[in-house]
């Protein structure tokens, strides 16, 4: 799984490409935990989506683990990040693991950007 980072304005948009499994957890954790010394150290990048159109589900192993991850990034985030183009299995599963109402879903990324501004 590839983790990539684009700036659009004041919003950093995170893409997911490729499977998740057990085996790309930690790189992943590796990945968020850099861009959130990069939102930190960069003013302009307060507001993050998620875009993971690219991500393919591969079973349950290390699911529960890349929720726990998103959510725990989420905490930590100046503000509550946005998630868009996520698959239907995916939304299942991370809305199954979201008793705090963590996640915030839009179709596109315009919508997702366009939602900070509500």
């Amino acid at each position: 799984m590839k983790t990539q980072v684009k700036m659009i304005g004041d919003t950093m948009v995170v893409t997911m490409d490729g499977r998740l499994d057990f085996e790309t957890q930690e790189p992943l954790k590796q990945d968020l935990s850099r861009i959130m010394q990069k939102t930190k150290t960069d003013s302009a990048a307060t507001k993050i989506i998620f875009n993971l159109e690219k991500l393919e589900f591969v079973g349950s192993s290390g699911i529960s683990n890349f929720i726990q991850t998103l959510k725990d990034f989420g905490t930590r985030a100046p503000v509550k990040p946005r998630y868009c183009n996520v698959k239907s299995e995916f939304k299942k599963v991370m809305k199954a693991f979201d008793e705090e109402a963590d996640f915030e879903f839009y179709d596109n990324e315009d919508r997702a950007r366009k939602s900070f501004d509500q």
